[in-house]
C-alpha cells in the first residue's frame, strides 16, 4: 500500500489521459450536459497530478498552514489518498455515470471543482505564494467548471432547492475533508 499511497497522483495523469479518450469515444460532444459532467474528471485528475505528483500539496499544507517544518506530517501520503479516492475516484464517475439517467444527478460536481479551485487562488493571494494546484484551477478548473454551470442554468430549469442540494453536497465533501485534515493534525500535536 506504501507504493499507492506516494504514487497514485502520477496515476491521475494517465487516468486522465485514457479518461478524456474514452469520454470522446462514448459520450458524444454533442450531449452538451453530460460531457460537461464527465470532462470534469480528468480536469479534476490533472489538478491532482499537479498537486500531489511532487508532494508540492503536502509540503504546502504542512509547512505553510500547519507550520510544520519536518518529521511526521499531519496530512501525509496515507491521508492524502484517502482524501482524493473516494471523492474523485469513486463518488465523482459514479454520479456522471447517474447523470446519464438525469444529469442534475451531477451538478454537483462542477461546483465541487470550482470551489476547490477558487480555495486555491485564495490560499495563492493570501500566501503569497504558488500553491500546487493552481495553475489547473485557473486555466481548467474555474473556466470549464464556471461554464459548465452557465451551459447547464441555461439550458434546463434547474429550481433553487436543486442547486442548494448540488453547493449543499459540495461544500459538504470540502468540509469533511477539512475535518478529515483537522482530526489528523490535532491527533499529531497530541
Amino acid at each position: 500500500m506504501d507504493w499507492l499511497y506516494k504514487n497514485w497522483s502520477k496515476l491521475s495523469l494517465v487516468g486522465a489521459a485514457v479518461l478524456i479518450l474514452l469520454i470522446f469515444l462514448f459520450i458524444k460532444p454533442s450531449n452538451t450536459l453530460l460531457f460537461l459532467i464527465w470532462i470534469q474528471i480528468p480536469i479534476y485528475l490533472l489538478h491532482q497530478f499537479e498537486e500531489h505528483s511532487k508532494n508540492g500539496f503536502k509540503n504546502y499544507v504542512n509547512k505553510t498552514v500547519f507550520k510544520v517544518s519536518d518529521g511526521d506530517y499531519p496530512l501525509n501520503d496515507k491521508n492524502i489518498f484517502w482524501i482524493n479516492i473516494p471523492i474523485i475516484w469513486v463518488l465523482m464517475p459514479l454520479f456522471a455515470i447517474l447523470s446519464g439517467i438525469n444529469p442534475l444527478i451531477g451538478l454537483w460536481i462542477p461546483f465541487f471543482g470550482v470551489i476547490n479551485s477558487l480555495s486555491h487562488v485564495i490560499f495563492s493571494v493570501v500566501n503569497k505564494q504558488y500553491n500546487p494546484g493552481i495553475i489547473v484551477s485557473l486555466f481548467l478548473g474555474i473556466p470549464v467548471g464556471l461554464y459548465t454551470l452557465m451551459i447547464f442554468y441555461s439550458s434546463l430549469k434547474i429550481s433553487y432547492m436543486i442547486t442548494v442540494l448540488a453547493v449543499g453536497f459540495a461544500i459538504i465533501l470540502h468540509l469533511i475533508v477539512l475535518l478529515y485534515i483537522r482530526t489528523s493534525y490535532k491527533n499529531h500535536i497530541q
